[in-house]
């Protein structure tokens, strides 16, 4: 997507892991509690695997205003007190822009909860302990202090090289559990058949596996693309990686009892196993639009699941371990390839590459080099132009946008996460007429007094947005909180149609803070776990878009601002 650039680079990882005893921040409901440390790493293996961790890659440019900090955290989300305290640090200590800025969770249900500075979600992470008032300042502090170290010892380790970015698509590792939601989307019949949308490319891979493991239509209408951002030294050696991949969080299951990144923590372990390097480098995996998205297989809360051939049929260790090193894995064949093609297909049924890239052997110790002519579009040195806003978003409440509801369904969960005793009434879709239709909220059937009432004075109200333009082509837009594949989809599009039809998007959920899901209009009308959790009404993802398309045009209008 950007080819190798000439800049400063580093990057930088520190453990995140708190003290036990704290709440998992996606299983509390379900009495997911940290009552044990994470489990001990054997000697031999990569940092990564067993427990939290923050990662840090900064990308600078002629001056400190055309430095990009890209930050994952194996964390629930990013938060606004977070994501405000990380970048007053960064701002005063390296004079950087605050525009310049992303932070994203991977959104593993096995992290800590109580650091989001909003009643509800502060409330709902602590199992209903503490319920009026959920927040742990020690928690928060102790996070803050463990990324501005991560911050500051990646700002350390600044030399010249090179920046690129990356991708490719990998299929079989995730599954669409909200499927009746997806097709609703006018973008459900040609999701495999444009160029333009997420899912192309699906139905070759479906045919190259006949007679291997089966894809489900669940297993295409995914967001296969896998991206790379790689930093580099002068000599082209690598100094760390940062993917993106949609996918939830949540192949650990309810029923553990520490601390954990779930697949993530895998896929950073087989990145340094695949790449074979003399010593390993910082990787993460950061969290892209997985709102329907769950590690395949997904299985009801009952034990049933579709038919996967030999995969793992039930949350646990085992699945972790497939999807976190399967991703892993073609992560590292993207790294590997050969610079002279933009995108990389990986052919998970076969682990090779299908476009005219080459896959270095393991354990080659040469390295491409970083001397490439620019492409068209790009221009040849590193620049960043950057727009963000703290979007107030009950100056939007009205005909379209309503103060914060939940509905019933939410509180069935979902296909990898149900309640059982509710999600089979209630888990595909409940839709009523107790609103009117001309509520913005219709059709969902809101929670009872008092619930309802809690939610909508407790939900998140200043919500940080962010859209950075990299190299003058590729721009990344924050969505804080849980994007469906169709969600980003329209994103990409609506910024496309306002920039440039030539332009890369690439859209990260969990970023800035945690407002719930966020789903589209069409979606939203199935009233499944999903939209029934979305927040602010059936308008929601169209008034995001509207602003981060405002957003994008700002950066865009100064892309050339910076040198």
């Amino acid at each position: 997507m950007i080819p190798p650039i000439p800049c400063s680079t580093a990057c930088s990882t520190t453990d995140l892991t708190p003290p036990k005893g704290g709440f998992l921040a996606g299983w509390s409901s379900l009495g997911g509690r940290a009552l044990t440390d994470p489990p001990a790493a054997p000697e031999d293996e990569p940092y990564g695997r067993r427990g939290l961790y923050a990662t840090c890659l900064i990308v600078q440019g002629s001056c400190a205003q055309n430095t990009f900090y890209l930050i994952s955290l194996d964390l629930h989300s990013s938060s606004a007190p977070l994501l405000a305290a990380i970048t007053a640090h960064i701002v005063s200590t390296y004079s950087a822009l605050p525009s310049n800025i992303i932070m994203n969770g991977t959104h593993t249900h096995s992290g800590p909860g109580r650091y989001y500075g909003n009643k509800l979600y502060d409330a709902m992470t602590v199992a209903g302990h503490n319920l009026i008032w959920g927040f742990d300042q020690k928690m928060f502090d102790f996070l803050k202090n463990k990324v501005i170290e991560c911050v500051d010892d990646c700002h350390g380790k600044l030399e010249k090289g090179s920046f690129e970015l990356r991708e490719g698509k990998v299929w079989g590792y995730s599954s669409n559990r909200s499927l009746s939601a997806h097709r609703r989307n006018t973008v459900y019949d040609t999701w495999l058949t444009d160029p333009e949308l997420p899912g192309y490319g699906g139905l070759e891979e479906k045919n190259r596996r006949k007679g291997k493991t089966y894809l489900n239509d669940e297993d295409l209408h995914i967001d296969p693309r896998l991206r790379a951002f790689v930093a580099k030294d002068a000599d082209s050696d690598l100094l760390g990686v940062i993917g993106s991949f949609s996918c939830h969080g949540t192949s650990n299951g309810p029923h553990i009892r520490h601390y954990d990144p779930d697949w993530f923590g895998d896929a950073k372990r087989m990145v340094n196993e695949t790449l074979d390097l003399e010593e390993d480098i910082p990787v993460a995996v950061m969290q892209a639009c997985c709102g329907d998205i769950c590690p395949m297989p997904h299985c009801g809360p009952f034990g049933e699941c579709n038919d996967r051939g030999e995969r793992p049929v039930s949350v646990g260790e085992e699945l972790k371990t497939v999807i976190g090193e399967g991703v892993g894995h073609e992560l590292a064949q993207i790294v590997l390839a050969e610079e002279d093609s933009e995108d990389t297909d990986i052919d998970t049924a076969t682990n090779i590459t299908t476009s005219k890239t080459k896959k270095r052997k393991k354990g080659a110790k040469e390295k491409p080099s970083a001397k490439k002519k620019s492409k068209k579009g790009f221009s040849n040195e590193f620049t960043i132009s950057g727009a963000s806003e703290i979007w107030d978003i009950t100056s939007s409440f009205g005909s379209r946008l309503s103060r914060a509801q939940f509905g019933l369904a939410t509180i069935a969960g979902t296909a990898s996460g149900g309640n059982p005793a509710l999600y089979k009434h209630m888990g595909m879709g409940f839709p009523s007429n107790t609103l009117p239709p001309s509520h913005p909220q219709h059709p969902k059937t809101p929670l009872p007094f008092p619930a309802t009432t809690y939610v909508g004075w407790g939900a998140p109200k200043d919500i940080p947005l962010t859209v950075v333009l990299l190299c003058e082509n590729t721009f990344i837009a924050t969505v804080p909180g849980e994007p469906s594949i169709a969600t980003g989809a329209q994103i990409e599009k609506a910024i496309k149609a306002n920039t440039s039809p030539d332009a890369k998007v690439i859209v990260l959920g969990f970023c800035g803070d945690y407002a719930g899901y966020w789903v589209t209009a069409d979606e939203y009308d199935e009233q499944m776990y999903e939209g029934s959790s979305m927040l602010f009404g059936r308008e929601g993802v169209n008034i995001l878009t509207e602003r981060l398309v405002a957003l994008a045009k700002s950066a865009w209008g100064g892309a050339k601002i910076f040198r």
